[in-house]
């Protein structure tokens, strides 16, 4: 077996400490994930201090250590959202969930819930605020991991909807630039009665924080940085 070229591709802070947007690596054949750990960091130590705590997905989905690269495959280095939590690869249709750069209204998702048999909708929304550990922020950035993000929202919402008796569920996240006061992510659940929709709400904004590769750019009046999802 011969060695092959991939792509490797870095987001957020990960690019930070890589000093690239993306680079072609040359890998032996069957090299697993855990492998190009090892092959990536070359001098850059920014890099290899960030790299044991980053996701990797190949193409469009997560990978595990154990994983082969396959020859030709894109490969994407995560840095941590909040929490770094992961879930199985497998994919799913994106019915639940919305990944946009347009500005979203306050309770935009609550229309896209199906309401039958239901006799609640609680919704969620977050919005960009004026201070941060007691700096003033003057606007954040959003970035994603498009196909991924969209996938693991959907994920969360359909958990959701089975561990809390929901009827439906749905989240919108606006990546990109977004001024103080303009609404980063929209969330709804649908419910028969009040308490799950509560609980279904919450349970999708705390795993989203943990577990969607979304990464937030904070800039204040000392300068910029990327910031947990749960800051």
């Amino acid at each position: 077996m011969t060695d092959r070229t991939n792509e490797v591709r870095y987001f957020a802070g990960a690019r930070d400490a890589a000093g690239c947007n993306s680079e072609a690596i040359v890998v032996p054949a069957e090299t697993t994930v855990a492998q190009l750990r090892e092959l990536l960091p070359g001098d850059r130590q920014r890099l290899r201090n960030i790299l044991p705590t980053c996701r990797v997905a190949i193409d469009d989905d997560f990978a595990f250590d154990r994983d082969v690269i396959p020859a030709g495959a894109v490969v994407y280095i995560l840095p941590p959202v909040s929490g770094g939590a992961g879930s199985s690869p497998k994919a799913v249709t994106p019915l639940r969930a919305e990944l946009v750069e347009r500005p979203v209204a306050i309770g935009e998702a609550s229309q896209r819930v199906n309401t039958q048999g239901a006799g609640a909708i609680a919704t969620f929304c977050g919005v960009v605020r004026d201070h941060s550990k007691g700096r003033d922020v003057r606007y954040l950035d959003y970035e994603a991991h498009a196909p991924l993000a969209v996938k693991e929202m959907h994920r969360i919402a359909t958990e959701a909807v089975a561990k809390h008796d929901l009827v439906d569920a749905f989240v919108i996240h606006r990546i990109g630039h977004l001024e103080i006061g303009e609404v980063a992510v929209d969330i709804a659940a649908s419910s028969a009665h009040r308490a799950e929709s509560f609980a279904g709400c919450r349970y999708i904004i705390e795993e989203l924080k943990q577990r969607v590769p979304i990464w937030k750019k904070e800039t204040d009046t000392e300068g910029s940085e990327w910031v947990s999802q749960g800051s």
